[in-house]
């Protein structure tokens, strides 16, 4: 079962994660964050985290100087891969994965679009967060629900109807 959560930027999307995985922490849980990385209170990019090893990369900064861009930010592929290669370690015995998010950045690994498939097409609780650039791609893979910040409490229980 695939679920994706979509919504405008800063509407709550990874918030909305963070609780889910909080509640399913007594499973087997397999996936990768994206936090943001914020210098005095200035987001200065955002870390790829596996949730089952706890490694960690950079995802994007303003402080790289190489790699695609993305607004102000440039990507690490290099860093994105690593923690692919972990997360694939850890997602065979899951029964839940959480993947936040699966967006522009994100897109311009290869180990990631192609570690995506896999993920979709398997018989894991899938709970990803979806850039609302990639809905139309995404839409026949699985339930998507569109969070606003009025509406996250009701996406919230709808979730944990379905997940558990």
């Amino acid at each position: 079962m695939n679920i994706f959560i979509t919504g405008n930027p800063r509407c709550g999307k990874s918030t909305l994660i963070q609780k889910i995985l909080d509640e399913i922490s007594n499973k087997k849980v397999s996936g990768i964050i994206t936090p943001e990385i914020r210098v005095n209170g200035v987001r200065q990019g955002f870390k790829i985290i596996d949730l089952a090893s706890g490694e960690e990369e950079i995802l994007a900064s303003v402080n790289i100087n190489h790699g695609p861009g993305v607004s102000r930010y440039r990507v690490n592929i290099e860093g994105i891969d690593k923690i692919m290669d972990e997360f694939l370690e850890s997602f065979e015995n899951s029964e839940y994965v959480i993947i936040d998010e699966i967006g522009m950045m994100e897109f311009y690994s290869k180990k990631f679009r192609e570690t995506i498939c896999i993920v979709l097409d398997s018989d894991k609780i899938v709970i990803a967060t979806l850039s609302k650039k990639f809905v139309k791609k995404y839409k026949n893979k699985g339930l998507i629900h569109y969070l606003t910040r009025e509406n996250s409490d009701e996406i919230h229980k709808k979730i944990l109807t379905e997940i558990i």
